[in-house]
C-alpha cells in the first residue's frame, strides 16, 4: 500500500469513527430529552393527582363537617320542649331531608318551600296528644311577627299528621315536630330573628274552673291547686288596674284565666297569692312566669264584680283588706303586652297557692 492510500484509509476510518461516536452521542442526548420530558410529565401527573386528590378530600371534609355540624333530627328527650333558630336556618334542631320538607311544605305551606327549618324527634316511643306553637319574632319583640308554620310528621312514614295550629291526638307511632317560616326570610330593619319552637303535651278539656260561674272554692288556708291552663279562655273581668298600677302596658292582653272562691274567716289584708308554672311551657315567652299574674275581685250580692284596690288607687303595693262574710273571687290569668311581647303560648300546668299574711 502506497503512502496515499494509508492516509485516505485512516481518514476512512477517523470519519467512521466520528459518525459512530456522533450517532451514539445524538442517541445518549435524545435519551436525556427523553427522560428529562418523562421526569416533567411524571412530576405534573403526580401534581394534578395531588391536587385532585386534596380538592377530593377538601371537599369530603366540607360535606363531612357540613352534616356533622346539622343533622337532619334532633332529639327531645322531654316535654315541654322549647327549641330556636335563625332565619337562616341555624339552630338547635335538624335540617330535615328533602323528603320530609318536600311533604310539609305541601301539607301545610300550600305548596310553597318552608324555609329555615328545625327539625326534632320525640323518640322511638308513641307519643301523647301533642300541640305545637311556632313564633317568629324580632328584636323587640312582639311589634313584627315573621309569618310561621308547624307540622307533625309520622316518624316511620313520613305522613304528615298535623299541620300549624292543629292538636294532634294521641299518636300510635313516634312522631317528628318541624317549625319552619312559611316564606323565605327577607331585608328587615329589625334583628336578630328568632324562631321559637313549643311543643307540649295538649289539654284533653278546658279545666273544670276555667269559667267565673265554676269556681273553685278555697275551703281553709293555706291552700295548693294544680291545674292546667292550655285550653281556658279569657272569661271574666280584668285582675290589673291597669290605669293605675300598670301604666306601661300598651295594649295588656289576658288569657288561660282560671278562678277560685273565697270567703274570708275575718277582717284583714287579703292572703298571699301565688303562682307559677309547673313546668317549663313558659319558657319562649317573652315575660317567662313572670306572665303569670293573680288578683282578688269582690263578687256582690247581684252577680257583678268590683276589682278589690286600695283606699289610695295609686297603691299597689300595700295588700289590699278584704272583709269577713264577704265573698271574693280569685283570679289567675296570664297576662302580657301584646305591642311588645311575643307569648307563643298563654296557658299550660301551673301551681296556685293562697296562705295567710
Amino acid at each position: 500500500m502506497t503512502h496515499g492510500q494509508k492516509r485516505r484509509s485512516g481518514r476512512a476510518v477517523l470519519a467512521g469513527t466520528v459518525r459512530t461516536l456522533g450517532r451514539a452521542g445524538a442517541a445518549r442526548g435524545r435519551a436525556t430529552a427523553t427522560a428529562a420530558v418523562l421526569r416533567r410529565t411524571a412530576y405534573g401527573l403526580a401534581t394534578l393527582a395531588l391536587v385532585a386528590g386534596s380538592t377530593t378530600a377538601l371537599a369530603g371534609s366540607a360535606n363531612a363537617l357540613d352534616a356533622g355540624a346539622r343533622p337532619t333530627l334532633k332529639t327531645v328527650r322531654s316535654l315541654p320542649f322549647t327549641g330556636h333558630g335563625d332565619e337562616y336556618g341555624n339552630g338547635d334542631g335538624g335540617r330535615g331531608t328533602v323528603r320530609g320538607n318536600a311533604a310539609v311544605s305541601a301539607a301545610c305551606n300550600g305548596g310553597n318551600p318552608i324555609s329555615a327549618p328545625q327539625w326534632y324527634t320525640l323518640g322511638k316511643q308513641p307519643t301523647g296528644s301533642l300541640r305545637v306553637v311556632v313564633d317568629g319574632v324580632w328584636y323587640p319583640r312582639g311589634i313584627d311577627q315573621f309569618p310561621t308554620g308547624s307540622a307533625v310528621v309520622d316518624h316511620w312514614s313520613g305522613e304528615v299528621l298535623a299541620c300549624t295550629g292543629q292538636t294532634l291526638p294521641r299518636a300510635s307511632r313516634p312522631v317528628d315536630v318541624v317549625g319552619f317560616t312559611t316564606v323565605p326570610y327577607g331585608y328587615s330593619p329589625y334583628s336578630p330573628f328568632d324562631l321559637v319552637t313549643t311543643i307540649v303535651p295538649a289539654a284533653s278539656a278546658p279545666p273544670a274552673n276555667d269559667e267565673v260561674i265554676d269556681a273553685q272554692p278555697v275551703p281553709a288556708l293555706p291552700f295548693t291547686s294544680r291545674v292546667d291552663t292550655s285550653l281556658a279562655d279569657a272569661d271574666g273581668p280584668d285582675l290589673i288596674d291597669y290605669e293605675h298600677c300598670l301604666l306601661s302596658a300598651i295594649n295588656p292582653v289576658k288569657a288561660g284565666t282560671v278562678w277560685y272562691r273565697y270567703r274570708p274567716a275575718k277582717t284583714g289584708p287579703a292572703p298571699v297569692v301565688s303562682v307559677s308554672p309547673s313546668t317549663n311551657w313558659t319558657a319562649g315567652n317573652t315575660d317567662a312566669g313572670v306572665g303569670l299574674r293573680a288578683g282578688i275581685l269582690e263578687l256582690r250580692p247581684d252577680g257583678s264584680t268590683r276589682l278589690v284596690t286600695n283606699g289610695d288607687p295609686w297603691d299597689c303595693d300595700t295588700p289590699v283588706r278584704l272583709t269577713k262574710g264577704k265573698t271574693y273571687l280569685i283570679g289567675v290569668a296570664y297576662t302580657w303586652d301584646e305591642y311588645s311581647d311575643s307569648v307563643p303560648l298563654t296557658g299550660g300546668p301551673i301551681d296556685v297557692s293562697v296562705t295567710a299574711r
